[in-house]
């Protein structure tokens, strides 16, 4: 929205999955197209669908983008979608800019461990891209150490933003007890069940710890509950749609995440924008923008000893959390989507410098894949 507030189209392609979405809506203003975007990759019935498919399917993405006069094409989140990109570059002749957010660390998949074929589209957009950002300085010189050289000034982070608002104003979730949050999904990599361990150490009933969202640890970390004899004093709350989300935050004593590994951690920065107090692992990107008794408590990954350190000293210090609360707000507003999409255009305007050699000319449209 900040794009289109400066004058910029833009479209969404996307992979068209599950099957039953639409095929074509227009969601808050912007038009979005879900394409099956299929790739010879995995099974013997993905190779045949994608050999008997892909000809259509790459020609329906070139006309929706022929259709839209788009001038400029970014990947955001490389998968199945950066082989269509690239094939658009290619027969368009367009700019392309490609944005990493931890693919090769956070797939729950495992998708860069075990695919060759994602591995050829992943190095041929480093080699082709125009310009390439990452979510974190840490993903930045992760993709520098697999492509096996600097990008140089054809690459710079642009972490991810916030819709300030949405957590500033957000009404209090209510519940009768004083809770501890922790949401996301629920894979091995999100540590949940150290968050467990450390909360099943802290010597206080008052508080209850809410966990929302869902995936396929989640009967594992009830049983774990369970075994940890916390069962009465943890709800998992399921998938939340973005109110009960942002109300969550809001209500929240402090929030803790404390995952494995994180490129980013988006929800430490929402947390952050709602003014609670974080306390999360000592991974991957997080660190470039929760500060170390500044705007949050950070502590090593799978040290359950630690986590419930760091829990006990926010539950019983109300001033910490205040004090953590307030500067982590006031960190927050560096990331505010207006701002993003300033560093977005700056972006656009060096692809569109490389892609030209010396010479730009103006942008009018932006494709989002």
């Amino acid at each position: 929205h900040a794009h289109i507030r400066a004058g910029l189209k833009a479209i969404i392609v996307t992979n068209r999955w599950p099957r039953n979405l639409a095929e074509y809506e227009i969601h808050e203003g912007i038009p979005v197209y879900r394409i099956a975007m299929r790739v010879p990759d995995g099974s013997f019935k993905a190779h045949v669908n994608a050999r008997l498919t892909g000809g259509f399917i790459r020609h329906r993405l070139l006309t929706v983008l022929q259709d839209h006069r788009i001038d400029m094409l970014h990947v955001q989140c490389v998968s199945s979608n950066g082989a269509y990109a690239m094939h658009a570059k290619r027969e368009l002749d367009l700019p392309l800019v490609m944005t990493a957010q931890g693919e090769r660390t956070m797939d729950a998949t495992n998708l860069y461990q075990r695919s060759e074929y994602m591995n050829r589209i992943l190095r041929d957009l480093l080699e082709h891209a125009d310009h390439i950002t990452a979510c974190s300085r840490h993903t930045l010189e992760d993709l520098e150490e697999y492509f096996g050289k600097p990008f140089g000034i054809r690459a710079n982070v642009v972490y991810n933003g916030v819709n300030l608002p949405d957590f500033v104003q957000a009404a209090r979730y209510e519940y009768p007890q004083p809770y501890v949050l922790g949401i996301g999904r629920m894979v091995a990599q999100k540590g949940f069940d150290t968050l467990l361990e450390a909360f099943g150490r802290v010597d206080s009933a008052l508080y209850h710890l809410l966990l929302a969202g869902d995936g396929p640890e989640r009967p594992a970390l009830e049983q774990l509950a369970l075994r940890l004899g916390v069962e009465k004093r943890v709800r998992f709350l399921g998938r939340c749609d973005r109110p009960k989300t942002a109300a969550l935050f809001k209500g929240c004593s402090f929030f803790v995440l404390p995952s494995r590994y994180e490129p980013f951690g988006i929800v430490n920065l929402e947390a952050m924008a709602a003014g609670r107090a974080v306390i999360a692992t000592r991974v991957g990107g997080v660190p470039e923008f929760v500060l170390d008794e500044q705007s949050g408590l950070l502590i090593p990954p799978d040290d359950p000893g630690a986590m419930a350190a760091a829990m006990g000293r926010m539950m019983e210090d109300h001033e910490l959390r205040l004090q953590l609360g307030r500067q982590g707000l006031a960190r927050a507003r560096a990331f505010g989507w207006d701002s993003i999409a300033e560093q977005y255009r700056r972006v656009y305007a060096a692809a569109r410098e490389h892609w030209m050699g010396k010479k730009a000319k103006p942008l009018t449209a932006t494709g989002t894949m």
